[in-house]
């Protein structure tokens, strides 16, 4: 995927644990970020494209300043687990911005 003209100079890694159901709730990342599922599956929205679902060896990618609308957990009884790599520049300090969660 293309990244230019970003330089990246390291990787940021994170861990998620979702518990059954949970979800993350709308954010965007101004880095691009690929996640590995680890443990159970997902239902994933990421920008326009469209719903899809993620198990584990799956991977998924959020080009920078796209909304992540969510990642969420498939399963009412199981746990979840994503690692994701975050691909910053030497400039990047903020790297994952919690976007304002609309009412409904």
């Amino acid at each position: 995927f293309p990244i230019a003209p970003k330089s990246v100079t390291h990787i940021e890694m994170s861990r998620v644990d979702f518990l059954p159901g949970q979800e993350m709730p709308q954010h965007m990342h101004p880095v691009p970020v690929v996640c590995f599922v680890t443990k159970g599956a997902f239902r994933v929205s990421i920008g326009a494209s469209p719903v899809r679902n993620v198990g584990v060896g799956e991977t998924t990618f959020e080009p920078p300043n796209t909304i992540v609308h969510y990642f969420r957990n498939a399963s009412a009884k199981d746990p979840a687990q994503l690692n994701c790599a975050l691909l910053a520049g030497q400039d990047d300090k903020v790297l994952s911005i919690m976007l304002k969660q609309s009412t409904k």
